[in-house]
């Protein structure tokens, strides 16, 4: 396909004419293809805020995750920077990462929203939880950030304004989530004796602590005992009917992953012995089952607690290895662990 026929498509969301861009997705046009800004077609209409064209195109395949080649901003940073509601509306359903950062700037759309000066947008992506405690590449915090803005700004300083009380009453709320999050607390203390307290009171036992830009944002206890090694609590927690297969948002990982990960091998065994649990979920981030992540940090006993209880080895990473590849990295070809894995 000539880069004549993409350009067509770029200039007819740039006029937008739907019927032109319709009749050109009918004749498989490139929807992905940058122009010479740097921008594909969803971008384009993303930033113009016409939210009809964002629909048809990601009906018709355009990757809503890709970056433009200029900035590395998103079409979601395209639709907040323009400031239409509904455009960003459906570019989140379509997926997008409400966190998603600038590879130039690390601007978040989050903070795009501050910058120009959208509140109903701020208001929006503040009630999906976007984080607000991650800073620029230039060194500002997001409170920063805003503090700077409306120092520097005459025109239209009411609606930051606006928006700086919506950020208020998002940090109240947190505040108050975190009031709430008792077994969450108890559960990162190790205390035991709390845990079983609070569960027998009726405490949420999947209770999924707020985005603070944290190591606990969106765990749930069953995650965090799981990685820091709270035996007992994980006992008492999976008892109270915590989700076994539970993912937290950063790393994509159950808490299987966490426990072989850190090398906790008795609530490895406990996992693995209890119904329902996954023992071959792959994380998002890089595609590793549990397996792979024992191996991957060297935990032969919770590599081997996995491989007895018949997990997959012939599933792979996003790096493309094997558990036996890991292995033979990790351990050296001759290695019993190795050899094991290899004969089973």
């Amino acid at each position: 396909m000539s880069d004549a026929v993409r350009t067509l498509l770029l200039n007819a969301v740039r006029r937008d004419d739907v019927a032109e861009v319709r009749g050109l997705l009918r004749n498989g046009v490139d929807l992905n293809w940058r122009g010479s800004d740097g921008l594909t077609p969803l971008m384009v209409a993303a930033g113009k805020g016409n939210a009809d064209l964002v629909r048809l195109l990601l009906d018709a395949g355009a990757d809503v995750y890709t970056t433009d080649s200029a900035a590395g901003g998103t079409a979601l940073h395209k639709a907040v920077q323009g400031g239409d509601l509904e455009t960003v509306k459906v570019l989140v359903e379509a997926g997008a990462f409400i966190d998603a950062v600038a590879v130039t700037t690390g601007h978040t759309p989050l903070l795009d929203a501050f910058w120009y000066k959208h509140p109903d947008v701020v208001g929006y992506l503040l009630d999906l939880n976007a984080g607000l405690n991650l800073a620029t590449h230039y060194g500002f915090s997001m409170r920063d950030h805003f503090e700077y803005a409306i120092n520097v700004n005459t025109l239209g300083r009411e609606k930051l304004l606006a928006a700086e009380a919506l950020l208020k009453r998002r940090i109240e709320a947190d505040e108050r989530a975190v009031e709430r999050q008792k077994l969450m607390a108890a559960t990162a203390a190790g205390d035991l004796i709390g845990v079983q307290v609070l569960l027998a009171n009726g405490a949420e036992v999947d209770a999924r602590y707020p985005v603070l830009n944290g190591f606990n944002d969106l765990h749930t206890p069953l995650l965090v005992a799981s990685r820091d090694g709270h035996v007992e609590i994980v006992r008492a927690l999976i008892a109270a009917g915590a989700d076994v297969n539970a993912t937290e948002p950063t790393f994509g990982a159950v808490p299987l992953h966490k426990a072989v990960y850190n090398g906790h091998a008795e609530i490895t065994q406990i996992l693995v012995d209890t119904p329902g649990t996954d023992i071959d979920f792959q994380g998002s981030t890089n595609g590793y089952t549990p397996l792979h992540d024992a191996l991957w940090h060297g935990f032969e006993d919770c590599a081997r607690i996995l491989v007895r209880a018949g997990a997959r080895l012939d599933l792979v990473g996003h790096d493309g290895k094997t558990p036996l590849e890991m292995a033979v990295d990790v351990f050296g070809p001759d290695h019993d662990l190795t050899n094991t894995i290899r004969n089973t």
